[in-house]
């Protein structure tokens, strides 16, 4: 019935404190190109968009059915057929588009020459006049921008109005966003099959932290992610309230984290499973079992076996430490120890 001391061996190795979290990586959300039929057979016969490049304002979406669609920064509040002389908010939206891809207007609420030159420079840049026909030929009167019938064009010709099809101006929400999909020549836009589809968030990862957990974490928070054998750097940009558990979920805060580095996009593919270590240090200290840590009203200290190992009779001597970090089942000490050393357990 004699007790029977257990000791463990003082080690120089990494004490980890991070807390660390199972993670998977998910893909951002996809926006779908969707453009207005018009009660057209909408045939793609133009697609110059290729999964995994960057679709940028200005840029042409794709031509269905003769007609040009093009993407320009919002917000965008059209809803009408734009002519030389129109007034409104919808006419300053448009002009402030023009004017961030480059295009000169003056930003005025009043569709001036101006701006329906910039228009159709806009339109031209891809080969289209405004009334979405091809650009005709050299023998062809070319439509002057904002040639009405009353201001005929320049060699005398009557002209039709001249007016900008706002369902061929589509909204892209950031500078630039990532193509998923792009349907090719001959196939039908319909509402299950959109234009194109993009992307404009990058894909990110989403770990379930616990209530005390999530109380440590933050957004800004800088975090380890462990994905396959790299390590990077990534960034918490939300702490979500807290959901119960359900469909294959524990329940606790999701928070989700992005890469801070460009090019470590890459790792981050969809489904992919990943650990997050949030704050912290893991550095080599010398370190004891957790279970060897005892405390009074004088502080921490271990029992140190007399010489520093079990060969030497004689009851274990109280060492005084203070204890750096804890993690993994040790803790990281500083004390009269050394490496080798053996303290008591139990």
């Amino acid at each position: 019935m004699a007790e029977v001391p257990v000791f463990a061996t003082v080690e120089n190795r990494v004490v980890d404190d991070r807390l660390t979290f199972a993670g998977v990586i998910k893909a951002g959300p996809e926006v779908p190109i969707l453009i207005d039929l018009e009660g057209q057979e909408p045939i793609v016969v133009r697609q110059t968009l290729k999964a995994g490049e960057t679709l940028e304002w200005g840029d042409l979406a794709g031509v269905v059915s003769g007609k040009p669609y093009f993407v320009l920064p919002g917000p965008l509040p059209l809803y009408r057929d734009l002519s030389q002389g129109d007034e409104g908010d919808d006419v300053l939206a448009l002009q402030r588009a023009l004017t961030q891809m480059g295009y000169v207007t003056h930003e005025t609420g009043r569709l001036d020459s101006t701006t329906m030159e910039a228009a159709s420079s806009f339109f031209a840049s891809e080969g289209f006049t405004l009334s979405s026909g091809r650009m005709p030929a050299e023998k062809s009167h070319q439509v002057e921008p904002g040639a009405t019938p009353e201001n005929p064009a320049p060699d005398g010709s009557k002209t039709p109005a001249v007016s900008i099809p706002f369902r061929q101006l589509l909204v892209l929400p950031v500078a630039g966003a990532t193509v998923i999909s792009a349907l090719d020549i001959g196939q039908k836009v319909t509402v299950q099959s959109p234009l194109a589809t993009f992307q404009t968030e990058n894909n990110f990862v989403e770990f379930i932290a616990e209530v005390q957990q999530a109380e440590s974490l933050k957004a800004g928070q800088d975090v380890t992610v462990r994905v396959a054998e790299k390590q990077l750097t990534g960034r918490i940009t939300a702490v979500g309230p807290f959901t119960d558990a359900g469909n294959g979920q524990r329940a606790g805060h999701p928070v989700t984290v992005e890469a801070t580095t460009k090019a470590d996009l890459a790792l981050f593919t969809p489904n992919l499973s990943v650990t997050v270590a949030g704050q912290g240090s893991a550095a080599q200290a010398l370190a004891v079992p957790l279970s060897g840590i005892r405390q009074d009203a004088d502080g921490a200290y271990v029992l140190r076996s007399p010489g520093g190992d079990r060969s030497t009779k004689g009851p274990a001597k109280r060492v005084p430490i203070t204890v750096l970090r804890s993690g993994g089942g040790f803790a990281a000490v500083a004390g009269d120890l050394s490496e080798g050393d053996e303290v008591q357990i139990s």
